[in-house]
């Protein structure tokens, strides 16, 4: 009975393991950790505008990426893995292996090497399909990021007529200094939030740009491909539009 006490022992910290690998990919926004940080004697955060709701919304499913999605799962197969070749009185080798194994089975192995070879080996090695496989992914992400730069286009219209008010009551002498700056933080807090996504949005691009290297194929078979990942750098370049619009006004209400 007291050789199962290690191997419980092991299954408990694999678990654990498993947990934190998968907690790791949910996003913690800026405002979230603004929040949680947000010392006890400062004054209550504004409620949310419904747009400000939705853009956080957006921003938690598009960091749910397809391609991240698959590299999570390699983490988490590998750990189980390793736990049944342990479990199964397999050595070191063999516990190695498996793990290995376990992280093709979980999702990918080998960082974007191992995307290009699962979405080969889903469509059968048949490169059309692999192409149109991997172009519905960028396809799927494109649509989460659209919907973001929809919500947060709001938001920054909404910022951007807030701002201007500031300004204005400022100079009327309605707010003072402390106050306008203390009302200038929502506004840093929605930026910081723009921020984080388009940080994500970056490394996505970056990721399916580095995927589609090494799939190959014809322009034409490519077609469908290239034209998704173009339209996600076309929305990341919007994103950065909109994050600079943001600070000027900013700045100018500053001024």
């Amino acid at each position: 009975m007291t050789s199962l006490l290690p191997q419980r022992l092991v299954c408990s910290a694999v678990a654990a393991a498993v947990l934190v690998t998968l907690s790791a990919c949910q996003t913690t926004g800026p405002l979230q950790q603004t929040s949680s940080s947000t010392s006890t004697n400062a004054a209550p955060a504004p409620q949310l505008t419904p747009a400000e709701q939705q853009m956080r919304a957006d921003s938690d499913r598009f960091n749910e990426t397809v391609i991240g999605g698959i590299l999570t799962g390699a983490a988490a197969g590998a750990l189980t893995g390793a736990l049944a070749a342990w479990l199964t009185g397999g050595n070191k080798k063999e516990v190695r292996n498996t793990a290995i194994a376990g992280a093709v089975v979980g999702g990918t192995i080998g960082g974007i090497d191992g995307y290009v070879t699962a979405k080969k080996e889903q469509a059968g090695r048949n490169e059309i399909r692999t192409l149109q496989a991997a172009a519905a992914d960028v396809r799927q992400d494109n649509q989460k990021l659209q919907a973001y730069l929809d919500s947060s286009g709001t938001v920054l219209n909404e910022g951007k007529a807030r701002l201007a008010s500031l300004r204005s009551d400022v100079a009327a002498r309605r707010l003072s200094a402390e106050q306008a700056e203390a009302a200038r933080k929502r506004e840093e807090q929605n930026i910081a939030s723009m921020n984080a996504t388009l940080a994500q949005a970056k490394k996505t691009r970056d990721q399916y740009t580095q995927a589609s290297a090494q799939f190959g194929g014809s322009i034409q078979n490519r077609r469908d491909l290239d034209a998704e990942i173009a339209r996600m750098n076309k929305q990341v370049a919007q994103l950065e539009g909109n994050i600079a619009e943001y600070n000027r006004a900013l700045a100018v209400s500053r001024a």
